[in-house]
């Protein structure tokens, strides 16, 4: 059994494993000043993750696992997404500090763009070309709201690119490094691009929200469409995919109102990446 732990801001990780590979692989996604091979004694640490194996052969012996509650179990070949998912379960489902949003967030120049998304929907793939055109990653799955402040708190992860989106990234960037390509997962082919060093050297400076978009890939549509977010429908959306705006109560109504009021909402639809990349210049300039 080894100890692992993971400091990414704003949360800290301990992960005791038995897994020979799991601290190599993800090596390539972490830079070793927050992925270390032994926790800090002192240290007081958000979440406790037990991955280990549960039960001997070979189908799915792996367990995800934070206390008493269990998330998922994974085949040896799938331990990165199964903890990366955790990870995210562990803060969707346990922090309470900050409103969290089901949404990729980036910033340039001082101001922060959210985007929410379902599945399918483009998310990914747009978050990984801006951060690879030079914005800095706040984050790909976690939107974090600071409520005494209203600023966006940077939860700097690994992009997750799934099935076509891969293939995407690749043919703009065939240099960048699509790591753990990993096929047959409940999501398709999922791999990861590792945040570039700006992510990771800024993730603890908060960000101020300037923009919300809603992207919308559509294979049948226009190349690409813009269309103005009514306040209303963006503060709904968001709400809806909050993952503990109930908890926030009154609170948390005030806070969603405080930011869509402050920002530019749009929706884009597009077919054509390329055209969606230059609109989203022009409406970010």
């Amino acid at each position: 059994m080894s100890l692992i732990s993971l400091h990414t801001p704003p949360f800290t990780v301990r992960i005791a494993t038995d897994s020979s590979t799991l601290f190599n692989n993800l090596a390539a996604l972490y830079p070793l000043t927050i992925l270390q091979k032994a926790p800090v004694a002192e240290h007081i640490y958000d979440f406790h993750i037990d991955y280990t194996r549960r039960f001997s052969g070979k189908s799915r012996p792996y367990h995800f696992r934070t206390g008493t509650e269990h998330f998922r179990m994974a085949d040896a070949h799938q331990l990165i997404p199964t903890f990366e998912w955790g990870l995210n379960w562990c803060v969707s489902a346990y922090q309470q500090q900050y409103l969290a949003i089901h949404a990729a967030v980036l910033e340039k120049d001082g101001k922060a763009l959210i985007m929410p998304a379902p599945p399918g929907s483009g998310k990914s793939t747009l978050c990984a070309l801006l951060m690879l055109q030079g914005w800095r990653l706040l984050s790909d799955e976690m939107c974090l709201i600071d409520p005494l402040s209203g600023r966006l708190q940077p939860y700097v992860r690994p992009v997750s690119l799934k099935n076509a989106s891969i293939d995407v990234i690749q043919h703009y960037y065939p240099d960048v490094a699509v790591l753990h390509r990993t096929p047959d997962t409940e999501k398709g082919t999922v791999a990861y691009l590792r945040p570039t060093d700006s992510s990771w050297q800024q993730a603890n400076s908060s960000a101020k929200p300037y923009w919300i978009i809603f992207p919308a890939y559509q294979a049948s549509s226009e190349p690409v469409a813009a269309f103005t977010m009514p306040k209303a429908d963006t503060l709904l959306y968001l709400a809806q995919n909050s993952f503990n705006y109930a908890v926030f109560g009154a609170d948390g109504f005030n806070l969603l109102c405080q930011l869509v009021e402050n920002t530019q909402n749009y929706r884009l639809e597009y077919s054509d990446t390329k055209q969606m990349l230059q609109l989203l210049e022009q409406l970010l300039c």
